[in-house]
């Protein structure tokens, strides 16, 4: 039996769901934040110390403007720590997300990408 999107079955076909394009979009950009390849050997302190910095940074960057909403990965790859959404463009976001401390010490690295969604569709709220 193929899978339901190799079926020619033109009855199949109709029932699924259509959609147009958005006329109008909001552009983003999206920060994954990932275990460094070689983080660096901390003791509890200096790893509580350094979780801290990292907050601190993300919380500064909220505070700016330019991050709209980050959070902890909570996901089978133990590989993916994190993700941003950025309010500001790919080059800006980088800059910013490679500032982190802890970017800066190796204990994460970053991808970073443009995303768009339809204009209004992410609602965040003041923290």
């Amino acid at each position: 039996m193929s899978p339901l999107w190799l079926n020619d079955d033109p009855v199949i076909e109709s029932e699924l769901p259509v959609a147009s394009p958005p006329d109008e979009v909001d552009e983003y950009t999206v920060v994954l934040l990932y275990r460094g390849f070689n983080p660096p050997d901390l003791d509890d302190d200096a790893s509580e110390r350094l979780q801290r910095q990292h907050l601190g940074h993300l919380e500064a960057m909220k505070r700016q403007g330019a991050l709209l909403l980050s959070g902890p990965s909570n996901q089978p790859d133990e590989r993916l720590r994190g993700l941003c959404i950025y309010r500001v463009g790919l080059d800006q976001a980088r800059t910013l997300a490679e500032a982190d401390p802890a970017v800066r010490r190796g204990r994460l690295r970053i991808v970073a990408f443009n995303w768009s969604t339809r204009k209004g569709a992410l609602h965040v709220e003041a923290s």
